[in-house]
């Protein structure tokens, strides 16, 4: 690999990251501002895009999150940013919008939104332990350029390939659920 050191200490920076879980977000109101600090504190040092106050105004006025009660954000409308923030550099918005819809049919907020904290860190963890010690594919250590050009090429073939079969999902979810006359709130 080109700077495997590099690589290395990317994957450690992940695999320390501190993606709150549900008791451990704000359980207080929050401005913009702050909503802003503390998502970025938190996304922006794994090479997530930053969030502006811009996007979160979007985010209200297309419905993903609901608007603000006296100019602050619960810890329900946090939590969407947050997701929103982590998925943002794969997903539409609206392909987004539908996810978290999805995610909170039948459970309560804290709980889908611990299921995807710790399938994110579960997924960060299984990244680090397919390429610590070299990088590996299909079990099989060969830390050399045809090696990591393979792998460049088939992560990003299964990140579209995923994207792809997230959104049909999602379709075919909505599609089943207004058959059925029912919604996902």
């Amino acid at each position: 690999m080109a700077d495997n050191e590099q690589f290395a200490d990317y994957l450690g920076q992940l695999q320390e990251a501190q993606f709150p879980r549900w008791t451990d977000l704000p359980q207080f109101d929050l401005y913009m501002d702050q909503v802003i600090q503390y998502v970025n504190d938190i996304v922006t040092p794994l090479g997530f895009g930053e969030i502006t106050s811009t996007m979160v105004n979007n985010y209200v006025k297309k419905g993903v999150i609901k608007a603000p009660l006296k100019k602050k954000y619960r810890p329900e409308q946090l939590a969407n940013i947050l997701v929103i923030a982590m998925l943002k550099p794969v997903f539409a918005l609206d392909a987004i919008a539908a996810g978290i819809q999805f995610s909170l049919a039948n459970r309560p907020v804290a709980q889908a939104y611990d299921a995807f904290i710790l399938t994110f860190s579960s997924a960060i963890e299984q990244a680090n332990s397919d390429f610590s010690d070299g990088l590996t594919i299909s079990r099989v250590n060969k830390p050399d350029m045809t090696t990591t050009q393979h792998a460049i090429v088939t992560m990003a073939i299964n990140a579209v390939l995923q994207k792809l079969l997230v959104e049909k999902m999602i379709d075919l979810a909505a599609d089943d659920s207004e058959k059925k006359g029912k919604k996902w709130n």
